[in-house]
């Protein structure tokens, strides 16, 4: 036989000599305290007068209270990033340099502008002189050449749309290939350098799609100055036949002093925007590179953010947490917190909350979305936690003080927000007493309703009624078998 079968018959045989002992024992037992024999013995204790701390735990993670978030004030291409993540800048440092390539295109743009405005002024003084055949003629000449302007702009541009179709074309069959690629490195066919290869081609691709986009925008922009120059031209043209034909019909030249007004706005504008040309982002704060979001050879985009400065001392952590709304009635602005984490050793740290937001929110609690509160926690040491940690924080929402308790194992929910507890009458028989719950900890809850010289039933079960007569045993555990203050009135709040 084996050695495990052998133990196992030991066990059962331990068991069963143990039950007829205790057969014998309760069979021979008198009823001299007036228990019958068979009535099923229960463990009770006193309730005990003890401090109950009530605590919210929550996960959570470090974050920086302020950041500055570099945006570009020039729409041009990234000519060199100076900084990385981890670097440490001062007010003035240098961050990044731009192509300046763009000015020269500003430049042609302002160029264009000027002679729009040339032409609208010279059709304002064609309003003051006689009528000639000569000057409709010139002015037909001028929508010929404005025509012709705006022919040549609209196959620039069909020229450049079709350049950018062939580039997106291509940047979708090269992401193709190195989806493929990918693939084939994950299941090692390939080396990395060819997968790496592969996704440099979509790059240098998408760079070309953004200058070909960047060149179309350029060629459009003077699209409208053709379109007016056509316009004024065909302005000054009817302007000359209307004073031939009717010359008291159209004041001419209040037209033409809008044309004027018009061009001389636009180049105001372009004015602006060569003047607002930076060559280089600075830094305006002092901190740590945190973020770098662009690369040199990106073009900057209004709106983009370009990397991200933040002051990384202690003082400027915080630790958000997410409690779920049906724990977060206890929370308030003052209330002791401790932290902890894996990433912090067995370190812990005291800390407080320090703002507790004032709306509820849906937030993703791992597979499901829960309504939380979100609370803020100060830290005034964190010597070994950082910014991105997960921590979790054991928030005090409440200490009571001397206050009367009982173990949480002995109440009884009885539906609602009834709730009570067995107690062990002089005569042995269960009665049942409604109970107001307070303040819990790990293992005691807050009763209100009870007497402090009660037995409580630690273990209430199923089977149990009121009327029950039960043979009463001392509790085992150190939950008091003496009562706390022994007294005749129940415990209040």
């Amino acid at each position: 036989m084996s050695k495990k079968k052998i133990a196992i018959i030991s066990v059962i045989a331990v068991v069963l000599i143990g039950f007829v002992i205790f057969n014998v024992i309760m069979t021979g037992q008198e009823e001299t305290d007036g228990v019958p024999r068979g009535a099923t013995p229960v463990h009770w204790s006193y309730p005990s007068m003890q401090t109950i701390t009530s605590r919210v735990s929550a996960r959570g993670n470090v974050e920086l209270r302020d950041r500055t978030i570099v945006f570009p004030v020039t729409s041009a291409q990234i000519l060199e990033v100076h900084v990385k993540v981890g670097d440490t800048v001062s007010v003035g440092d240098l961050l990044i340099t731009y192509d300046a390539d763009i000015l020269e295109t500003l430049d042609d743009q302002l160029a264009e502008a000027r002679l729009a405005l040339r032409s609208a002024e010279l059709g304002l003084a064609a309003t003051r002189i006689g009528p000639a055949e000569a000057e409709i003629h010139a002015a037909e000449n001028q929508i010929e050449q404005a025509r012709a302007g705006i022919i040549n702009i609209e196959a620039q541009l069909g020229q450049i749309d079709l350049q950018i179709a062939q580039l997106a074309d291509g940047i979708e069959t090269a992401g193709d290939t190195l989806a493929d690629m990918q693939v084939l490195y994950e299941n090692g066919v390939i080396a990395r350098v060819e997968r790496d290869n592969a996704s440099d081609a979509v790059r240098r691709l998408e760079d070309q799609l953004a200058i070909a986009v960047l060149q179309r925008d350029s060629v459009a922009s003077g699209l409208p100055m053709a379109e007016e120059a056509e316009r004024l031209a065909q302005t000054q043209r009817d302007a000359v036949i209307n004073r031939v034909t009717r010359p008291e019909a159209v004041n001419q030249a209040y037209l033409q002093q809008v044309a004027i007004e018009r061009a001389q706005l636009n180049i105001a504008l372009i004015e602006r925007n060569i003047a607002d040309f930076e060559h280089e982002e600075r830094a305006t704060v002092s901190g740590t590179v945190i973020n770098v979001l662009v690369e040199a050879g990106e073009f900057s985009i209004s709106g983009r953010p370009l990397l991200e400065i933040a002051d990384v001392s202690n003082e400027n952590l915080v630790v958000i947490v997410h409690v779920p709304e049906n724990e977060a009635g206890g929370l308030d602005v003052g209330q002791e917190v401790e932290i902890s984490s894996g990433a912090i050793g067995g370190h812990r740290y005291a800390g407080y909350i320090d703002l507790i937001h004032p709306l509820a929110a849906p937030r993703q609690m791992g597979n499901t979305i829960e309504t939380v509160v979100t609370a803020e926690i100060a830290v005034a040491e964190t010597s070994r936690i950082r910014a991105g940690n997960t921590v979790d924080a054991d928030i005090v929402t409440g200490v009571i003080e001397d206050t009367l308790v009982v173990p949480l194992m002995s109440t009884v929910s009885a539906g609602g927000d009834e709730t009570f507890v067995f107690v062990i009458t002089d005569e042995s028989v269960l009665e049942r007493v409604d109970v107001q719950l307070g303040e819990f900890s790990a293992m005691y809850i807050e009763a209100i309703g009870i007497f402090e010289n009660s037995r409580i039933v630690n273990n209430p079960t199923t089977l149990m009624y009121e009327g029950m007569i039960v043979r009463p045993l001392p509790s085992i555990t150190p939950a008091s078998t003496t009562p706390a203050t022994p007294t005749s009135t129940p415990h209040q709040p």
